[in-house]
């Protein structure tokens, strides 16, 4: 659903003249066409939180509040360090503005936020809180617009010759059109047949091509559901590379993608979190009262707001219940609370209360009301263990996918969106630590070290090196060795 006003908004966004080509890429679930065949979640193609939506099909979170914690297996593997990584990475997100102040060109946030530490790169490094950033983007309902921006929609053959629809998920962040630019880079594309091993057809692909001569400005949120080795140019591949890449903050097409998404002018049919209800803890809501600390609280909201019933449900003590289901504006702005987490349990210290207050819209009706959850453990947990490989390669991270709830089919049966990023979630590290690729019979000298994580910027600061406790010089000698120097 669209207001004029929003409507209104981008026409005169369209006034401002041509700006510098940019565009983002909506997150969501698969849709029953969106294949393997055609692309979409390969097996052993990495991993992959979702395919790309339409635009009026995104999918976001409908609560100003998430919280996280850092578990023990984290924190024996990390340490002190990477905890203040982990911080680091959220409080990116806490110091943005509200979406709604974003200037109208976007221009306070860079084409280009990325860079290379030479000596991490060597080393095959990546950073920890770099990949963080953008898997909270996923959360936020954003993926690569490297990835999506041209993708096949459908394959026929007709006698032998094989036909394709492609079709292009990236937007402008000014206009709202379809872009196949970002970040100021141009891209193309050539429809690939992609092979296994033994000469068979793995799947096909419509493979992104920069046409710019330059490697492409490459966005933060690029590293969510990206194919290294199959579905990029190799330009993108080289860009895209996690070994000794970081990410300073978002560039300008992510803050473009935050702004769409959570612009209190983009109103959408959805519901709030799952275990929510009406009422503050303290004003005598439906949750048990337990002892609790509050990441959030709203000055005065000693009771319930809402005065109207409509769209509601009554107890036998007349207390309103939830308006659950109905037209709700862009939160403007995710603030990320971190709660007291218990290290061995993985649950809360002691239950805390996310309560904020909201203005709905149901039957036609305006409704205020407060929302409340109990949280029994972090909305996003950060753990961390051995997460398997790929093939042969260990997998180094991975997010645990959030829900998603597809509310517009609750009006059309048929619709694919718009709908709810449940917010709970997780991001899990792999514990594995350093290792090496072997091909074939081989020795300890011809194999090739793998990534492993580490925190480091564009500073002459010496790269930290984890499992905690790990020698830098330990791991350049190793290096050394096995380069056979």
């Amino acid at each position: 659903m669209r207001t004029t006003h929003f409507i209104a908004s981008i026409v005169a966004l369209l006034l401002l003249g041509s700006l510098p080509g940019r565009a983002f890429s909506l997150l969501g679930p698969f849709s029953g066409w969106q294949s393997p065949e055609l692309g979409y979640n390969v097996p052993n193609g990495g991993n992959e939180y979702g395919g790309p939506r339409l635009r009026g099909d995104e999918y976001r979170l409908s609560t100003p509040v998430v919280t996280y914690g850092i578990d023990g297996s984290f924190l024996e593997f990390f340490g002190v360090e990477g905890a203040l990584a982990v911080d680091s990475a959220f409080a990116l997100f806490n110091n943005l503005t509200n979406v709604s102040a974003f200037s109208s060109t976007l221009e306070e946030f860079p084409l280009k936020a990325d860079g290379i530490n030479p000596s991490a790169r060597a080393l095959g490094l990546v950073d920890l809180k770099t990949q963080l950033l953008s898997q909270i983007l996923a959360t936020l309902g954003l993926t690569s617009p490297e990835r999506w921006c041209w993708s096949l929609r459908a394959r026929y053959l007709v006698n032998t010759t094989p036909s394709y629809s492609v079709v292009n998920f990236n937007y402008d962040p000014i206009s709202g059109r379809p872009s196949r630019y970002i970040n100021g880079s141009l891209y193309s594309y050539v429809i690939r047949e992609i092979y296994n091993s033994d000469g068979t057809v793995n799947f096909y692909d419509a493979r992104e091509v920069p046409v710019d001569s330059a490697n492409p400005m490459v966005s933060l949120a690029s590293t969510i559901s990206v194919n290294f080795s199959e579905t990029s140019d190799d330009r993108v591949v080289r860009a895209l590379s996690p070994s000794g890449r970081y990410f300073t903050g978002l560039t300008r097409d992510d803050a473009g993608g935050l702004r769409y998404l959570y612009h209190p002018a983009n109103r959408n049919y959805e519901g709030a979190p799952a275990g929510s209800f009406r009422g503050s803890p303290s004003s005598g809501g439906t949750a048990a009262s337990a002892s609790l600390e509050s990441p959030w609280t709203i000055a005065g909201s000693t009771g319930q707001v809402g005065t109207t019933a409509v769209g509601t449900t009554t107890t036998t003590s007349n207390t309103l219940q939830l308006v659950n289901l109905a037209v709700r504006a862009g939160v403007d702005r995710v603030r990320f609370v971190k709660v007291n987490t218990d290290p061995v349990l993985r649950q809360n210290a002691r239950q805390a209360a996310v309560t904020y207050p909201e203005v709905v819209s149901s039957n036609g009706v305006v409704i205020r009301q407060v929302v409340s959850r109990i949280l029994a453990r972090p909305d996003i947990l950060i753990s961390a263990r051995d997460l398997g490989v790929i093939l042969y390669v260990p997998v180094i991270g991975a997010l645990v996918q959030p829900g998603f709830v597809n509310t517009g089919a609750t009006l059309d049966g048929a619709a694919e969106g718009p709908g709810n990023v449940e917010p709970q979630s997780g991001y899990t590290f792999s514990k594995v630590g350093v290792y090496s690729l072997n091909r074939g019979n081989t020795d300890e000298q011809d194999g090739q070290p793998g990534n492993i994580w580490g925190s480091f910027d564009g500073s002459t600061n010496a790269p930290v090196l984890y499992p905690i406790g790990s020698k830098l010089s330990d791991l350049e000698a190793a290096a050394l060795y096995l380069k056979g120097n």
